[in-house]
């Protein structure tokens, strides 16, 4: 049936009378209006009391009835023009994406086909004693005289032997643990021009591995070889770090200013996508650069890891490396860009009602535009992205300023922010860039007094 109803026969419902007073209603097109009033109908049908009670699959109900998209879409604009802050246009956004993808598959198919692995092979592919060894790790079983390793470690060993067995395939080896396929990883490895460092770790994992497993000691004797070999070139290599610490200032402080600026263009983005991205960058740079937990740590989750306590941000999680109940209390100057990540764009008017939500549901801190958690990697590809180097050099950052700064209290500042407990890892991240951090520092108060600020050079 046609609606033919004109703006001021809608608007007179009192539905409307909490917006009659508005200046974006005359401005929605009469069609919009009358899909926008039997939208309002709808809710009031469904008894939509509060914020919490518009979902995606809300919308997708109202819309049923449609296979196209369109409908949906001027909704949410109509919805846009007349509320624009309204936490319901999260979700209604959400439900025209959901509803566009689904539409474009049902066009046009897609063909199925298993994801190429191109640098290792599945899981499945290795040898049954292997998996079964793997398992044997995780399920924390001593073997051979060999302890398990962390949670976090299993998985990088899992990894290497992913990759290893993908290696001694492209060399027509079989998958085993033999003299053979440890030269063919190794050549390849080096060949991907990989740095001394992670060559060493590399070979590290796979070494734990074979002697859990009990491999043969000629194997072991290579792999120990590879291990020293690239212990002694990465401490000769040159270390790009100081390079990229340049980057940052050398500061805590100085990072956070730049998430501040990503954060005050978000919202001039042209896109949601690009809007939540910038969100996303700005939380992930302030936050880990005055907490630099470890990547594996870093997915935290409201009302698990992330608490609301005495009107403040606390995170209280174990840590993956040994897992020590770690707790947080996120300063309050940090805490708008964790509120920037629950609003989404929507009015601050909400933030208390949306922050209940996100904890209630158990919520990820960072989500991707379709409300969906980030990958794994995500905090140290945003700091890559903008330093140059992944999220860990933050540890040398703190460490590094507050020693400079505090000297021997700013370390143990620095060991707890960081979640350290042992001297000799705090040296390790102060180490030559704590002795340059201070001499810039001294350089820049000479300058002060001298008054010429080209006197002194960063050498």
């Amino acid at each position: 049936m046609r609606d033919h109803r004109t703006s001021a026969q809608i608007l007179k419902h009192q539905r409307w009378d909490a917006l009659l007073g508005t200046a974006a209603i005359r401005n929605v097109r009469i069609d919009k209006l009358r899909l926008l009033d039997r939208f309002f109908e709808y809710l009031e049908r469904m008894q939509v009391s509060n914020i919490q009670d518009f979902t995606v699959d809300l919308f997708l109900q109202f819309d049923a009835k449609n296979k196209n998209p369109q409908r949906l879409r001027y909704l949410t604009q109509a919805l846009r023009e007349v509320s624009p802050g309204h936490p319901s246009l999260l979700a209604a956004t959400d439900a025209l994406r959901s509803k566009e993808s689904a539409y474009e598959k049902a066009r046009r198919p897609a063909i199925g086909r298993t994801r190429r692995l191109k640098k290792s092979v599945a899981l499945t592919a290795l040898p049954r004693t292997w998996q079964q060894a793997l398992s044997d790790m995780a399920a924390g079983f001593d073997r051979n005289a060999e302890l398990p390793p962390t949670a976090a470690m299993h998985s990088t060993i899992t990894m290497k032997m992913r990759q290893l067995g993908f290696e001694a395939v492209t060399a027509d080896l079989s998958i085993e643990l033999s003299e053979e396929t440890v030269r063919a990883y190794a050549r390849a490895l080096i060949k991907r021009d990989v740095k001394p460092a992670t060559l060493r770790a590399s070979f590290s994992a796979v070494l734990k591995f074979a002697r859990y497993i009990g491999a043969n000691e000629a194997v072991i004797e290579l792999l120990l070889e590879l291990c020293r070999t690239y212990e002694r070139k990465a401490k000769n290599s040159p270390k790009t770090k100081y390079a990229k610490l340049q980057n940052t200032g050398y500061s805590p402080i100085a990072i956070v200013q730049r998430a501040q600026e990503i954060l005050d263009r978000a919202e001039n983005k042209q896109s949601f996508k690009d809007q939540n991205a910038a969100r996303n960058k700005a939380a992930a740079l302030a936050l880990f650069s005055v907490l630099p937990i470890r990547l594996a740590d870093t997915r935290l989750i409201f009302g698990k890891t992330l608490l609301w306590e005495e009107d403040r941000y606390v995170i209280r999680t174990r840590l993956s490396k040994n897992g020590n109940l770690w707790t947080a209390d996120v300063d309050a100057r940090l805490a708008k860009f964790i509120d920037a990540l629950i609003l989404r764009g929507t009015d601050a008017i909400w933030l208390d009602t949306m922050r209940t939500s996100c904890i209630n549901q158990y919520r990820p801190l960072f989500i991707t535009v379709r409300g969906k958690n980030v990958g794994y990697n995500y905090v140290s590809d945003a700091w890559r992205s903008e330093f140059g180097t992944g999220e860990h050099i933050a540890r040398t950052i703190l460490h590094t300023f507050l020693g400079s700064e505090l000297g021997v209290a700013g370390t143990d500042m620095a060991m707890a922010a960081c979640g350290q407990n042992s001297f000799k890892t705090a040296a390790a991240y102060q180490d030559e860039t704590l002795h340059k951090a201070q001499r810039v520092k001294a350089q820049n108060e000479l300058e002060q007094i001298a008054g010429a600020t080209d006197l002194f050079e960063f050498k």
